[in-house]
This record gives structure tokens, C-alpha cells and sequence, in this order.
């Protein structure tokens, strides 16, 4: 992923599948604009593995 507004243009309605995995607080928008119109996002909740 791009936080360039050209890089992410290029990516619209690319992906089927998009696993977030990222661990830090951040905008899903980028990863929604990216999936085809029958895409899934699949959020992976990281911080629930570095609690003890």
C-alpha cells in the first residue's frame, strides 16, 4: 500500500481478498478502495496477541 494518491488510484478495485495485518491505529480507506466491488477485507486484530 501507497499513501501516494496517483499509487493508490492505480489500485482501485484491484484486490478480491485484502488482509490487514497492520498492529498501529490507521485509516482503512485506503485498503476499502483497493478491493473490487465483490472484495473482502479481512482485519487481523494484532494487538490481541501482544496482550499478556
Amino acid at each position: 500500500m501507497s499513501t501516494g494518491e496517483k499509487a493508490m488510484a492505480r489500485q482501485r478495485g484491484r484486490f478480491d481478498l485484502f488482509l490487514d495485518a497492520i498492529g498501529a491505529r490507521h485509516s482503512v480507506e485506503p485498503c476499502m478502495t483497493a478491493l473490487a466491488m465483490d472484495g473482502t477485507l479481512c482485519p487481523i486484530d494484532m494487538a490481541a496477541a501482544r496482550r499478556p
